[in-house]
């Protein structure tokens, strides 16, 4: 069977370095769960968006939305839709030139709303994946600062400094700033990316919600038009 150095290291290390290489270790178990869960919740959401946003730019009537909901998958985008339609369902069917900018101004509160809770259903876990990255090193160097302690004391024992007896209890230390960055990188990889992509979906739901908003004081005006016509 194949014996590797590192697992050799990790076999002969103290109490002290096997408890910092665990926490390491369910920490990146962590990083990795959440980095694949997100891989594939924003592919499947963007998709999802895409379709959705499709159909939406053949409509024209803020009265289509119902049924072009109805006949959508769930997205954030239909999730937005749908709560403007909540609220829009609320108002009078009288319209006035004084009250269309208060008719308005409900919905951007509703879409303000909306996309706040859309953020934070993208953004749940990533704390985890930031935090991560930036105690993990800490974590490593704890390991690494004890293990040079420990192989100092044995300089003192062995009353030598001679390289067969620094050599292992440095090497051990040294194992867990790997681990550190090993759980650090890529958990700070995809955090920034993850952090990126819900930036930019926040941008394309306010885009949204502005057309939404066109939509229905567009709907308000040919109102207003035919009762003075």
């Amino acid at each position: 069977m194949l014996d590797l150095p590192v697992i050799q290291m990790v076999r002969e290390s103290d109490l002290a370095t096997v408890v910092v290489l665990c926490i390491l270790a369910v920490m990146s178990i962590g990083c990795w769960g959440i980095i694949i869960v997100k891989f594939f919740f924003f592919r499947k959401n963007q998709k999802a968006n895409a379709r959705y946003f499709r159909k939406f730019e053949k409509i024209t009537h803020f009265v289509d939305l119902k049924p072009l909901c109805e006949s959508s998958g769930d997205s954030a985008l239909k999730r937005l839709t749908e709560e403007v339609l909540i609220e829009a369902s609320k108002f009078s069917n009288f319209v006035s030139y004084d009250s269309i900018q208060h008719r308005a101004s409900l919905l951007e509160d509703t879409i303000q709303r909306s996309i706040e809770g859309i953020r934070l259903d993208e953004n749940r876990h990533l704390n985890f994946l930031g935090m991560s990255a930036n105690i993990s090193p800490f974590f490593g160097l704890l390991g690494t600062v004890w293990g040079i302690m420990t192989a100092f004391f044995q300089i003192g024992q062995h009353g030598s400094a001679d390289l067969t007896v620094v050599a292992p209890g440095i090497a051990m230390a040294l194992i867990t700033t790997v681990a550190g960055l090993v759980v650090a990188i890529p958990a700070s990889g995809a955090y920034n990316i993850f952090v990126s992509r819900t930036g930019e979906n926040e941008i394309a739901y306010y885009n949204f919600g502005s057309r939404l908003l066109s939509l229905f004081k567009r709907g308000d005006l040919l109102a207003l038009e035919e009762v003075a016509g």
